[in-house]
Parts: structure tokens; C-alpha cells; sequence
């Protein structure tokens, strides 16, 4: 996959309110230090578990576009596909099962060696593409079942008006357009990367659009509904900035 251009910087201004209000935050989480995000599970099939041993939760099934982080663990039943990003270095690996990993910064281990599925097929894209999905500014579900929100403000639509960002923005379609070409139909990372781009232009009704297209392949997906939920909130904390 050929990427144009030069790298762009996304600017990432957390805040919890947003998630608050969108009640996917609790106030007691909020004050917790979150672990940083190694990447994104981008793609599965079927009822694949999750569970972190530190947090001694038990497993739990994943949800699409989850974050996750070194050491967190997955289960993949037979007949059931996994597909991990890493943000890092690219590193893009699909597994089948039956196999349990663990997830590590760069690449995910399978504690069953002796499976047939313990070797993934892997990709690799190019790292700055991947990068800029860890600092994308959108609501993406930790694999803890945490949420983050982020409040714009008036510099990301700015920059969309400038010279700079017009040609930055084109750039990131093309990459966007030359990945969703070579993905699969119901692989949708092409489109959180480009979800991400836009939202940190605050281009909020180009944002509208890429959803909309992603619920007619996905329409009971709850992380889906629950970006396009973020997406009318940001929109309208914005307007209130302006």
C-alpha cells in the first residue's frame, strides 16, 4: 500500500466531560490512570472473549473497534476470526481459531503454540497511518470497557480552511481510499482512520456520511451507533465554541 504525502500531526485534547454526558464514563473511572494503547481490534467474526488478568475481570465478549493494550488477552472459539492493528508499527494479524493470545506492543503471542492457529496471517501498513489511528479523536471503546471524549475547538476547523490542512485532508482521502480498496468488505479501519482525519478537522458532516455508509454494512453495531451519538454532541459543544 503506497501512502502520498507527508506525515500529519492530529492533535488529541482529552477531556472527560463528553463521555460523561454521553454516559459512557463513570465519574469514579475518570479519576483511574488508563493504560496506553498498543492498538486496535479492527475486525472478528463470531463470540471471541476478552479479559485482562490485572483487573481480574472475567471474560467478556469483545466489541467492535476495541483499544486494547499490552498484556490484554483474547480467546477465539473454532470457526471464529480475529483481526488485531498495531499502532506502532502496522503490524496487522488475523487469527483463527481455536487460539487464546496475549497481546504484547508490537505483535500478540498465542499461549496454545501447539494449534494450528498459532501462526496469523499477517500485513503490515504503513506505520504512520496506523499512528495517527492512536490519536485519533474519537470515542473508541478500551478493551476495559473504558471511554474517552474529546472536546474540539475552533483551531481543527481553521486548519481545514487553510492551505496546509486542504492539502493534508486530500492526502489522508487518498490513503484512506488506497486502503479501503485492498481491505476487505466488512474490515471498517479504513474508515475509523478516516473518521479520525476528519474529526480532528472538525468536519463533522463529511463524519456523518462515512457513518452513515458504515451502518448500511453494520446496522445493529453499538459502537457504530454510539460514534454517531458522539458525532452530533461534539458537533453541537462546537457550534457553542464558536
Amino acid at each position: 500500500m503506497k501512502i502520498s504525502g507527508s506525515s500529519m500531526l492530529l492533535s488529541r485534547k482529552v477531556a472527560w466531560v463528553v463521555a460523561v454526558l454521553l454516559g459512557l464514563l463513570s465519574p469514579m473511572t475518570s479519576h483511574s490512570q488508563p493504560q496506553p494503547d498498543v492498538g486496535l481490534l479492527s475486525r472478528h467474526t463470531g463470540k471471541v472473549l476478552y479479559w485482562n488478568e490485572l483487573e481480574g475481570r472475567k471474560p467478556v465478549p469483545v466489541e467492535s473497534f476495541t483499544k486494547f493494550r499490552r498484556g490484554d488477552h483474547f480467546q477465539v472459539p473454532t470457526g471464529c476470526t480475529l483481526q488485531l492493528l498495531y499502532f506502532s508499527n502496522g503490524r496487522q494479524e488475523t487469527w483463527k481459531g481455536p487460539v487464546t493470545l496475549r497481546a504484547g506492543e508490537s505483535n500478540s503471542q498465542a499461549l496454545e503454540e501447539r494449534t494450528s492457529a498459532a501462526s496469523p496471517e499477517i500485513k503490515f501498513l504503513p506505520a504512520k497511518v496506523t499512528r495517527k489511528m492512536l490519536q485519533t479523536p474519537l470515542v473508541l471503546p478500551p478493551a476495559s470497557i473504558r471511554y474517552s471524549g474529546v472536546v474540539q475547538t475552533m483551531y481543527g476547523l481553521k486548519k481545514a480552511r487553510s492551505v496546509e490542512g486542504q492539502r493534508e485532508l486530500q492526502e489522508a482521502e487518498v490513503n484512506y481510499r488506497q486502503w479501503r480498496h485492498q481491505a476487505l468488505t466488512d474490515d471498517l479501519s479504513p474508515e475509523i482512520y478516516w473518521l479520525g482525519v476528519l474529526a480532528d478537522y472538525e468536519q463533522y458532516q463529511e463524519m456523518n456520511k462515512v457513518l452513515e455508509g458504515m451502518l448500511l454494512k453494520k446496522p445493529e453495531d453499538q459502537t457504530l451507533k454510539q460514534l454517531k451519538t458522539w458525532v452530533r454532541s461534539i458537533s453541537a459543544a462546537s457550534k457553542l465554541q464558536q
